[in-house]
């Protein structure tokens, strides 16, 4: 009886044992192959227009003159902010400083967003901007920085703008919490 229990328990472990081996292995499929990139050099949109085919060309050409759109664009925020820099610097005032600092932001430039920061907090400092508070100018420019993009606020001017956000930050919690 002991041999048939014991015989029993070793054919039913073998028998998983055997199914799992029989099993036919998965079959992995093969990589597909991507073409390799274009090169892309100095001239390689001039080039590539002149040797496109032509549907090629007009996707091309496209894409060229929307960045000329965008760089147009740039300019003319840029233009606008500059015009209402100088007549924010006459009177500031809370509205008006937040509208300078959305057309800063709106540029998605850091360098500019950070000298209109700069601007800002130096009016502040001076108390020059009436019944703006601390909390509420911080609130403004941690605000205003969202609005760059990932790739401005990542870069090397976006780290400036960074520091200088956070010395302000600093400021502010030793106005909002004096000891």
């Amino acid at each position: 009886m002991v041999t048939f229990l014991i015989f029993s328990v070793v054919i039913l472990g073998l028998i998983p044992i055997a199914i799992y081996f029989w099993q036919k292995p998965a079959s992995r499929p093969e990589p597909v192959e991507l073409p390799p990139p274009r090169s892309a050099g100095l001239f390689a949109e001039q080039a590539q227009t002149e040797t496109a085919e032509p549907g090629e060309a007009k996707v091309l050409t496209t894409g060229l003159t929307q960045q000329q759109e965008n760089e147009d664009e740039s300019l003319a925020k840029l233009e606008e902010l500059h015009g209402f820099m100088q007549t924010w610097r006459e009177s500031p005032d809370k509205k008006s400083t937040a509208t300078m600092l959305h057309l800063a932001a709106s540029t998605d430039d850091a360098d500019t967003y950070r000298e209109a920061v700069e601007l800002a907090l130096n009016s502040w400092r001076r108390g020059s901007i009436p019944n703006l508070s601390a909390v509420e100018l911080q609130t403004l420019l941690n605000s205003e920085y969202w609005l760059l993009s990932s790739r401005t606020r990542s870069s090397g001017a976006g780290f400036v703008l960074k520091r200088t956000l956070s010395q302000a930050r600093r400021e502010f919690e030793t106005v909002n919490n004096p000891t």
